[in-house]
């Protein structure tokens, strides 16, 4: 995992001799679950993503991208003694997308992609009445994602997307979903 995620920084950071055509840009997002039982229990803390855009073909931009997002969550077990049970959960999202602009001044553009989700769950298990044992479960599987982005300034955007992930591994195979919604800087 590591070595993959050092080779995916390595290349961006390779590619990244244009810098001055503003063809990347960094992103900090509020993430949103929704979907399976996922979903509705866990409280987003942090997305944050880094976007390199390698050709552009008419108006149309390709790219690829690295998204990390972060949720916790505390569960409360209603048993005598009442427990309190925290998770976490962390996502990493490689991916390749297309962008095109839907405005005359390019301000409003769209973006879908489709990547990868490593997606690792950390949380603490009612084991017994004596004690809990802290479960680790990695699931991973392809996603889908579709956004929108709108630029306020010449370099800095609004922006919301989704990502449909098809996750497969250590929990039953599950369909979830993320909604990120933040700000960004193109350099």
């Amino acid at each position: 995992m590591r070595t993959t995620l050092t080779l995916l920084l390595s290349t961006f950071c390779l590619i990244g001799s244009q810098a001055q055509d503003r063809n990347w840009s960094a992103e900090l997002n509020y993430p949103i679950s929704i979907g399976e039982s996922f979903g509705a229990s866990n409280q987003g803390i942090i997305g944050v993503g880094l976007t390199y855009r390698f050709a552009e073909f008419d108006k149309v931009k390709l790219g690829a991208s690295l998204d990390a997002v972060w949720f916790a969550t505390t569960f409360t077990n209603d048993t005598d003694p009442v427990q309190e049970l925290d998770y976490r959960d962390f996502f990493l999202q490689p991916r390749l997308f297309a962008e095109i602009p839907l405005s005359a001044g390019e301000k409003l553009k769209l973006r879908g992609g489709l990547g990868w989700t490593w997606y690792r769950s950390t949380g603490e298990v009612f084991f017994n009445s004596e004690g809990k044992v802290e479960g680790i479960d990695n699931n991973s599987g392809p996603d889908v994602n579709l956004g929108l982005s709108y630029d306020f300034f010449p370099r800095w955007f609004l922006q919301a997307q989704y990502d449909l992930i098809f996750s497969y591994g250590d929990s039953p195979s599950r369909t979830l979903g993320l909604l990120k919604v933040g700000v960004g800087f193109r350099f």
